[in-house]
């Protein structure tokens, strides 16, 4: 199968399993016009467009024609072909991805030995954020990597598969869901759109464990199936082992991203942090370390925490001064993003430009799936779980919308699922596809944060380790215990000896169980302003 590449006007690729490269060189005064066209363009970084016809609308963008579809992309987003054992091309990855000891560039290649329903077999090895696209039933079918954090959306009506919102509308107006944006505000002042919606009618975010084939636009889950893995923990797993392969996986993946340059790692008082700093042991020196300070009484204690650590073990570490945005760089990320979501995560966007380290820096995102940091205490014993319960554990608004939305996607997962991965499931496919693959585009920058814990396998191996033990937090201990174990003398999230002093808030609220704290939050949120947003300091 030929797949032909272009880059609209001076580069032409074509690929018949042998590249052929024509370059031409421009007039002078085309060049500068080149130039300008590039940088409107980057008013898009990072992002894609896949339609039926070829797309002009992004000027400096690459162009690919691949089973009769046209993926145009910013320049910056690799592409990575997926080969069968004769080299014929049997799918088209766009984003970053971390394979085998290596993050993979433009150009690179996946050599897969088999393909089952089209997906390759070494699709639960990779790591990163990625679009994978490939042939299913002789038609073009998608899927998201195993975290979702490069969540495309889509619109049946427009024959379009998108990042964003943002890049659809370069195309033409979208009508905003009124219903939906409704449903989603109220309960706390940040919005995020989970369940696969968006604030626009008609187009929807592809779900993770899901495959959207594009001949009758129906995404399909592809994980848990009946009667196959993940629906519950397996007695017989034995935890230290389990945690001990997801370490070694997760050093792995965070070894590739140091080897290529990309050693610039987030450090905070929490876990997921802490497994990072755990799974760097042997080349941590080769590593910077940095914590945003912002006048949040939390982040004061993350960059208390942090900076103990730093000092015990030596670390190459700063603290970055939070800058506050304009009006107009607020609104540039929530355009970009397509407004499907609206965070103090928004708010970093000036900082996250003017501190770039042009590298993709290291996050402990995704890490949660192994503190089952949604659960009430007793879910892992629990049988059943309701609608109603399962918004209250992601703190997500109740009301009818919600609760019929809720229900759908539970009608999704396999009979026979325990409550414990249902929570953790819906972990991958409702939090981090809803708020952090949507968040990738905000940044006005070229590379995109990556963690080295989103894989299917990592994922695949908490969902095999039983119930009990999830609930308890084990997890985590047994992957610093493998990795690093001098790091849990340190209590997470919490300050030592007499410093507790100066964090009482803090210590208070550790002392209560994750219920009751979210309970107190549903107390509180009524009477707070459904009309006031987590930014609306900055757009004054």
């Amino acid at each position: 199968m030929a797949v032909s590449f272009t880059r609209p006007p001076y580069f032409r690729f074509r690929i018949e399993f042998r590249c052929e490269l024509e370059i031409f060189e421009p007039e002078a005064s085309s060049k500068k016009t080149f130039l300008n066209l590039t940088r409107n363009a980057m008013q898009f970084p990072k992002q894609f467009l896949l339609t039926k016809t070829p797309t002009p609308e992004f000027p400096g963008w690459k162009t690919v024609k691949y089973l009769d579809w046209w993926l145009a992309h910013a320049p910056e987003l690799s592409l990575i072909q997926v080969l069968d054992e004769r080299g014929s091309t049997t799918g088209l990855i766009a984003g970053w991805v971390i394979w085998r000891g290596k993050v993979l560039g433009n150009g690179d290649t996946i050599r897969s030995k088999q393909q089952s329903n089209g997906i390759a077999s070494e699709y639960d090895e990779l790591c990163g954020r990625f679009v994978y696209f490939f042939e299913y039933l002789n038609q073009l079918a998608v899927i998201s990597d195993a975290g979702g954090l490069m969540s495309p959306v889509y619109s049946e009506e427009r024959n379009i598969v998108a990042s964003s919102p943002a890049v659809i509308r370069q195309k033409g107006d979208l009508k905003k869901d009124e219903r939906i944006c409704q449903a989603f505000v109220g309960y706390k002042s940040a919005v995020w759109y989970p369940f696969g919606t968006t604030p626009f009618q008609g187009l929807r975010r592809l779900l993770p464990n899901h495959r959207l084939t594009l001949s009758n636009w129906r995404a399909d889950r592809f994980f848990p199936v009946p009667a196959g893995e993940g629906l519950r923990g397996d007695p017989q797993v034995n935890l230290t082992a389990a945690s001990a392969s997801i370490a070694k996986w997760t050093r792995a993946n965070l070894k590739a991203l140091v080897d290529a340059g990309h050693n610039v790692a987030h450090l905070t008082g929490g876990f997921d942090s802490r497994m990072v700093l755990a799974a760097s042991h042997d080349f941590h020196r080769r590593m910077r370390f940095q914590t945003v300070a912002t006048s949040d009484p939390g982040n004061r204690l993350d960059c208390h925490i942090a900076e103990r650590l730093a000092k015990r073990y030596g670390l190459n570490y700063r603290k970055i001064d939070f800058i506050t945005p304009s009006k107009a760089e607020i609104d540039g990320w929530l355009e970009r993003t397509g407004h499907c979501i609206e965070d103090t995560v928004s708010s970093f966007c000036t900082t996250a430009r003017v501190h770039n380290s042009h590298c993709h820096e290291i996050t402990g995102a995704c890490g949660e799936v192994m503190r089952a940091a949604f659960w009430f205490s007793g879910d892992g014993q629990r049988k059943t779980l309701s609608a109603d319960a399962l918004l209250r554990r992601y703190e997500i608004a109740i009301n009818e919308t919600t609760l019929e939305l809720a229900e759908q996607w539970m009608a999704t997962l396999p009979a026979g699922v325990s409550v414990g991965n249902l929570l953790d499931i819906a972990y991958l496919e409702l939090r981090l596809a809803g708020w952090a693959g949507a968040s990738l585009y905000g940044h006005d920058i070229e590379h995109p944060s990556l963690s080295p814990f989103n894989s299917a396998r990592i994922y695949r191996a908490v969902l095999s380790i039983p119930e009990n033990l999830r609930e308890e937090n084990q997890i985590a201990r047994e992957f610093i215990q493998s990795m690093w174990p001098e790091l849990l003398h340190h209590p997470v999230n919490r300050p030592q000896g007499l410093d507790k002093l100066r964090f009482l808030s803090q210590e208070f609220r550790e002392m209560l169980p994750t219920h009751v704290r979210k309970q107190i939050k549903r107390l509180i949120n009524p009477w707070r302003n459904p009309n006031t947003s987590e930014l609306d300091r900055f757009r004054s």
